[in-house]
């Protein structure tokens, strides 16, 4: 697949820190006419690619080594740039731009996603007001934390949310990873996702932070953590870096404090906990029935926090796997259309 027509922007987000930054992203326009009224709006997050410049999708062309999950989403947004419908895509903080990526910190996250949509009218004046947030995977955390913070600003006016394969209960997933003595499939990327979740944490809670640069992490991950600055997940999980070390052999000698921080931050940015707003606009999750990174009994129980918490929910199961439910036969073949519905719209 070819990538799609897009351009490369920055525009002002606030930080972790609270402080305002330059955070980058892609713009989408439709080859069509601008209705009355701007072209709808969808804000789009993508699944997890590194913490690094390197791993900006932004500054990525096919060939890039982290190419086949920073296009994972371009099925799902074709369609929507199809439909009439722009699309905006962050990086998010500390990807392409200054600082450390809090990854998987659904404030940070959630913020990237609110402030590219707030950007929109410096990037093209023909983008509108009506928005639907959407995002796979990392992508799907962020999209969920901006659908219930506060409006971008006071004409943009939210529609609904789309969430593909979201991650929860990542304490579980997790705690069983860390059982890992050697290799079995998929240890590499797990030691890699692992050190990514402790650079989020430690930009959340400066107390993990120092606990890590201290002796927290064993010597192997302690050489290995400069990587994550640098190096995308694909090149995080070679024998190399993160993926030579097994997730048993992540932790130092004050693994067990450092662990429990980690935990306390997951709870911290559980997607399950998360409550409806008052006139919280729809929600569709497509979820995949063997995901490996986002399993479906976690799924399954999300969906019922979510109905029982007040959500409108609408919930649709995929036979693929994580990556795979984004695939155009799959989730992009029905999400598009209710993404359009949201906004009134027809289309192929």
């Amino acid at each position: 697949m070819q990538p799609l027509p897009g351009h490369a922007v920055t525009f002002s987000a606030k930080g972790i820190d609270g402080e305002q930054r330059e955070q980058s992203g892609l713009v989408h326009l439709p080859d069509s006419a601008a209705p009355s009224g701007g072209y709808p709006v969808v804000v789009y997050g993508h699944m997890t690619t590194g913490a690094s410049a390197a791993a900006a999708p932004s500054r990525a062309e096919p060939g890039h080594v982290e190419w086949r999950r920073i296009s994972q989403g371009d099925a799902l947004c074709g369609r929507l740039l199809r439909r009439g419908i722009a699309v905006l895509r962050p990086d998010y903080e500390g990807i392409g731009s200054i600082g450390s990526h809090p990854y998987l910190i659904g404030a940070s996250l959630g913020e990237s996603m609110r402030a590219m949509m707030a950007a929109r009218h410096s990037f093209d004046a023909r983008l509108g007001n009506r928005w639907v947030l959407a995002g796979h995977s990392e992508g799907a955390v962020a999209a969920m934390f901006a659908s219930i913070a506060t409006a971008p600003d006071n004409d943009a006016v939210l529609l609904g949310t789309s969430a593909f394969a979201p991650v929860t209960r990542m304490e579980l997933s997790i705690g069983v990873a860390r059982k890992m003595a050697g290799w079995v499939p998929g240890s590499a990327t797990v030691s890699a996702l692992i050190g990514l979740m402790l650079l989020g944490a430690s930009a959340e809670d400066p107390r993990l932070k120092q606990l890590v640069e201290a002796e927290g992490l064993s010597p192997a991950a302690k050489t290995a953590w400069a990587d994550l600055a640098s190096k995308t997940l694909v090149e995080l999980g070679r024998d190399d870096s993160w993926g030579g070390i097994a997730p048993n052999r992540i932790g130092g000698a004050k693994q067990a404090q450092m662990w429990q921080m980690l935990f306390e931050s997951f709870r911290r940015n559980e997607l399950a906990n998360l409550s409806p707003r008052a006139g919280q606009p729809p929600l569709r999750i497509d979820a995949a029935r063997f995901d490996e990174v986002a399993p479906a009994p976690f799924t399954r129980g999300l969906m019922r926090k979510y109905r029982a918490a007040g959500f409108e929910l609408t919930g649709r199961w995929w036979a693929t796997h994580h990556s795979g439910v984004m695939q155009d036969k799959f989730a992009p073949s029905e999400a598009a259309a209710w993404i359009s519905e949201r906004f009134g719209t027809l289309g192929q």
